[in-house]
């Protein structure tokens, strides 16, 4: 069976991988069918969907939704070398607060894996094939900036058998599912979008109606279904000491693991255009999915406040100094500042979430934040700033504008990440920018010509839309800004916490 053939090759000590490991697969990963093709296989995806369906088959004996991974892009190739000689099979560390809240389990859900520029006509087929039900993707915020003028758009719109987009291949995988009269498949987004389903319906329509194909537009625009869904744990990239954990106390040689936190959770609208996995019996703790018919007030709250904290701490804390994200949250004043911007500029925007208490909820996120064993990196967060914003904090700060409010943590926000486009930490150190829409609108290169006005920068309608015309909040991010390169950043944010206005 190629379940324990692989498996064998992974375990190098049999004692230890019994003695430590939770679980394995239970299943013949033989019989496993695939249901569901999911577009660049990140850690996330390997902690989240993978792992949801490798529950699935193990606890409750669904073998129907075994997942075809696809590697959309040439950075992909080092993932595809590691998880197609391991086929398919990786581990999945969680790890608590406490170092003995450690569960290790090996995923066996991700039964084959593309890489597209090789095999573009495979991908493609596996996309027409009537057993792919589902699309899931996670092409990341930026990956929806879709830009028709881009060559790899262009070379797409006239090369239907050899895509290189993921939307390429979803709108000429449909076409092809179309014209062999078969149904079509879900197309389900798993990035930290809000409304990411619509967001994606939107790209693929754009992209479909460039080829000026009536009939298939009309297909997508009536068939397909995009649902929305808001997706949470925290999984940090792989690192050399991850690999050496694995092997050391786990007994396997993976090459490619997944250390991830305990919480995780998924909720997802109830709009399927063909079968779907049976979510609902993962509803309960610890597994936290939810199918709704009204997911945007969930989306809204994680957004809001995990990722617009997480956004928030990042900039400031890397120019601080700080490694790691829970290294950020133990200073005190940071602490403070996250606190703040949650409870008084954040919550107030929300609206009603049901079932959840928000106070329990953003004490989880301390919580979470704090963890000190899952070493999630400031540098890994500080990417794609000018996607993130506009998404996660850009809402927060015009709901209070339009309530006469100036958020003053906000601001802090906004002007560490403006002084982070600078260039050169503190100490004169590069800082390599990892923001591909950064880069397209040359914002390190404008921050730089412009600093410490922060003006300029504001005035970029893609990120800020009009900020820059509110005078008050303008003139706030401006004093950040200059502050961080007159005093730094410990005295920046010793300061801003001691003027935040005080609430009643």
């Amino acid at each position: 069976m190629a379940t324990v053939s692989a498996l064998t090759k992974l375990i190098v000590d049999k004692s230890k991988c019994e003695s430590v490991c939770t679980h394995l697969p239970t299943y013949d990963r033989s019989q496993l069918k695939h249901g569901i093709v999911h577009l660049s296989v990140g850690n996330f995806h390997r902690s989240h969907l993978a792992y949801y369906m490798d529950v699935l088959a193990s606890e409750h004996g669904h073998t129907d939704w075994g997942i075809v991974g696809v590697g959309v892009r040439s950075f992909d190739k080092p993932m595809s070398t590691v998880l197609k000689a391991q086929d398919g099979l990786y581990t999945l560390v969680t790890k608590g607060t406490d170092k003995n809240d450690v569960n290790v389990r090996v995923i066996g859900s991700l039964i084959r894996y593309l890489f597209a520029p090789d095999e573009p006509e495979v991908v493609l087929a596996t996309l027409a094939h009537p057993n792919t039900k589902i699309v899931s993707m996670t092409i990341t915020e930026s990956g929806y900036d879709l830009d028709m003028n881009n060559p790899d758009i262009q070379h797409d719109l006239k090369n239907s058998a050899q895509p290189k987009t993921a939307f390429g291949f979803l709108v000429h995988g449909l076409d092809a599912r179309r014209r062999a009269n078969e149904k079509p498949f879900t197309i389900m987004s798993c990035d930290n979008v809000q409304q990411n389903g619509e967001v994606a319906r939107n790209c693929v329509l754009q992209f479909a109606k460039a080829l000026n194909n009536p009939e298939l537009t009309a297909y997508i625009a009536t068939k397909v279904t995009f649902p929305n869904a808001m997706v949470d744990r925290i999984t940090p990239a792989t690192s050399d000491a991850d690999r050496e954990y694995v092997r050391k106390h786990c007994g396997i040689a993976d090459a490619w693991p997944v250390v991830t936190e305990p919480f995780v959770q998924w909720v997802i609208e109830e709009k399927f255009c063909n079968d779907r996995p049976p979510l609902e019996l993962l509803s309960a703790s610890p597994y936290n999915v939810l199918l709704t018919e009204h997911v945007e007030a969930y989306e809204c709250m994680k957004m809001r406040l995990l990722n617009a904290s997480h956004t928030g701490m990042c900039y400031i804390g890397y120019l601080m100094g700080y490694t790691y994200i829970h290294e950020i949250m133990l200073d005190k004043q940071i602490e403070v500042y996250i606190k703040d911007l949650m409870d008084n500029e954040v919550t107030p925007t929300l609206p009603p979430v049901p079932g959840i208490d928000l106070e329990n909820y953003k004490r989880t996120l301390i919580e979470r934040f704090s963890n000190p064993h899952i070493k999630d990196t400031a540098l890994r967060v500080c990417m794609d700033g000018a996607s993130k914003f506009p998404k996660f904090l850009v809402p927060t700060i015009v709901e209070q504008l339009k309530r006469g409010n100036n958020p003053h943590f906000c601001a802090l926000a906004v002007g560490a990440w403006i002084r982070y486009l600078g260039g050169v930490d503190e100490h004169e150190k590069p800082i390599t920018l990892q923001d591909a829409l950064a880069v397209e609108l040359k914002l390190s290169e404008l921050a730089i010509k412009t600093k410490p006005n922060a003006k300029a920068i504001l005035s970029v309608p893609q990120v800020f839309d009009n900020l820059a015309e509110n005078q008050p909040f303008a003139n706030a991010v401006e004093r950040v800004v200059q502050l961080l390169y007159t005093v730094g950043s410990k005295e920046t944010l010793k300061q801003w916490v001691n003027e935040a206005p005080k609430k009643d």
